[in-house]
C-alpha cells in the first residue's frame, strides 16, 4: 500500500522486522519509540514519541496510511498502560484517516478445551486475558463506528531472531547456548504451537493491503504445526550441538517464586496455556491469503544462528 507506515513500537522484535520488510519493499516508513534510538534499516525514520500522550500520537501519525502496533510491555504495567495505548493508537488511525493494524496475543480466549479460533467469544477470565478482550472490544466497537479501519492479527507465543523475553527464547536458546538446561512452562509433553516472528511481520502486511472486508475482525496467523515442548527443545538442542537437558516450571513453582517476582506473578494465571494441548487454528487466514508458513526446523535454524552471533 503506497503511502506511509506508522509502526508503534519499532524496537520489539516485531516490529523490527515489520520495519525490514516495509523497507525492503519501498514504503515510507517511520519507527515510533520513546528514546527515538533504533537500530533501524537504511531510509526508516525513527521518530521519538509516547502514544499514550494523544498530541503526540496525532502528530506523528500526519500522513499515514497505516499505523501499526508492535508494542510490547511488561505483564505488571499492563492494567495502568494498556487502556491508554489503545487509546492513543485509535487516535493516531482516526486523525489521519489511516488503517491500524494490532498485532495481538491469544489471551483474549482465556482458557479453552479444543483449538483457539477466531470466532470465539471473548473471555472474562482472569486479569491479563480479560484486558485484552476489553482492548479488542474497545478497537473493533471503533471500527463498527466508522472512526477507523482496525484488523487485529492474533500470533500465539512467538519465536525467532531477536526474540529473547519469551516462552521459546533466552530461557530456551541463551540457556542451552550455555550449557545450561532449557527451562520450560508447565508440562513438557502437550502439544503447543509457536509462532514465527517473520510470519508475524508478513501477515501484518498481508493486512495492511487486504481489502476493506478483511477489517472489522482478528485473523490468526499461519504457524507450523504444534509439537511439544520436549521436541521442540530437543531440535533445538540438536541445532546448537548440545545435549537436551531441560528443567520444567510446575505451576506451583511459578506461584511460590512469584511471591518474590513480579513478573512470574503474573504469569500464573496464564498457567493454563501450558498445563494442556495449546493449538492455534490457522484455517480462515489460509483460506484466505496465504499458508506457506515457515517450517519449524527453519525457524529454529535462524533463531539459533542469531543467538551465536549474539554470544559472540
Amino acid at each position: 500500500m503506497a503511502g506511509r507506515h506508522v509502526i508503534f513500537g519499532c524496537n520489539g522484535p516485531v516490529g523490527m522486522n515489520l520495519m525490514e520488510r516495509l523497507a525492503a519493499a519501498g514504503e515510507e516508513v517511520v519507527g515510533v519509540c520513546r528514546s527515538g534510538k533504533s537500530a533501524a534499516p537504511a531510509g526508516v525514520r525513527i521518530e521519538a514519541g509516547d502514544v499514550r500522550n494523544l498530541q503526540d500520537a496525532r502528530r506523528i501519525a500526519k500522513g499515514a496510511k497505516v499505523v501499526y502496533c508492535c508494542i510490547g510491555i511488561p505483564y505488571d504495567t499492563w492494567q495502568d498502560q494498556w487502556p491508554a495505548i489503545v487509546d492513543g493508537l485509535l487516535a493516531a488511525a482516526e486523525s489521519a484517516g489511516a488503517r491500524l493494524v494490532f498485532a495481538d496475543n491469544v489471551y483474549c480466549y482465556g482458557p479453552q478445551q479444543r483449538p483457539l479460533k477466531e470466532d470465539m467469544p471473548l473471555t472474562d477470565y482472569g486479569r491479563k486475558p480479560a484486558l485484552r478482550a476489553r482492548m479488542v472490544r474497545t478497537m473493533l466497537n471503533a471500527h463498527a463506528q466508522d472512526r477507523a479501519p482496525v484488523v487485529v492479527v492474533r500470533a500465539s507465543d512467538f519465536y525467532g531472531p531477536r526474540v529473547t523475553n519469551a516462552a521459546l527464547g533466552e530461557i530456551v536458546f541463551g540457556r542451552l547456548l550455555a550449557g545450561k538446561s532449557a527451562q520450560i512452562l508447565g508440562k513438557a509433553d502437550i502439544l503447543h504451537t509457536f509462532a514465527y516472528v517473520p510470519d508475524l511481520g508478513r501477515a501484518l502486511v498481508t493486512l495492511a493491503n487486504a481489502a476493506d472486508d478483511a477489517y472489522g475482525r482478528a485473523w490468526h496467523v499461519p504457524s507450523a504445526p504444534a509439537l511439544t515442548q520436549r521436541e521442540v527443545v530437543e531440535r533445538v538442542a540438536s541445532i546448537l550441538g548440545v545435549r537436551p537437558k531441560i528443567q520444567t516450571l510446575p505451576a506451583f513453582a511459578v506461584r511460590m517464586v512469584g511471591l518474590v517476582n513480579p513478573i512470574l506473578r503474573e504469569l500464573y494465571e496464564l498457567m493454563y496455556q501450558w498445563q494442556r494441548p495449546f493449538l492455534v487454528d490457522h484455517s480462515d487466514f489460509a483460506a484466505r491469503f496465504w499458508s506457506d508458513f515457515t517450517p519449524l526446523d527453519e525457524g529454529l535454524r535462524a533463531t539459533a544462528e542469531w543467538y551465536r552471533k549474539r554470544s559472540g
